[in-house]
């Protein structure tokens, strides 16, 4: 298990993509989950700093990863306000695009991405534990 901390600042999102890709041990067949790991990082990482810790002093992004055989285990906490992404309304696919309410499919495209997503709130954080199998 490796652990790392960021700041909520837009430059963070690939520092902490290069971090997960040092700590993974992906193969040949599986590389195209390093893409996948990618937009999930990328889409939680930039809700994080444009909506949970904007204005926050001293705000966190911690990072934890976990693979071993062929599971991953990410681990992304903040101290930004509270933000539960599982209670986030699904967006309607099928509607117009013209039609559609902007925001909402990055969630979405996580949740089909991982295959179990915990949610905690505990002592002023938020934590999002994301399982995902190789």
């Amino acid at each position: 298990m490796k652990t790392k901390s960021f700041t909520p600042e837009i430059k963070s999102v690939h520092q902490i993509q290069e971090f997960i890709k040092e700590n993974l041990s992906i193969s040949g067949d599986n590389e195209k989950w390093l893409f996948r790991i990618d937009l999930v990082i990328e889409e939680i990482v930039v809700n994080i700093i444009n909506h949970g810790c904007k204005g926050i002093k001293n705000g966190i992004i911690n990072i934890m990863i976990d693979n071993s055989n062929d599971n991953i285990i990410l681990e992304i906490s903040d101290n930004g306000v509270a933000f539960n992404p599982l209670e986030k309304e699904e967006p309607d696919i099928t509607s117009d695009l013209n039609e559609r309410k902007p925001g909402g499919l990055g969630i979405f495209l996580v949740k089909q991405i991982a295959k179990k997503i915990e949610y905690t709130r505990k002592n002023n954080k938020n934590t999002i534990r994301l399982f995902m199998d190789l």
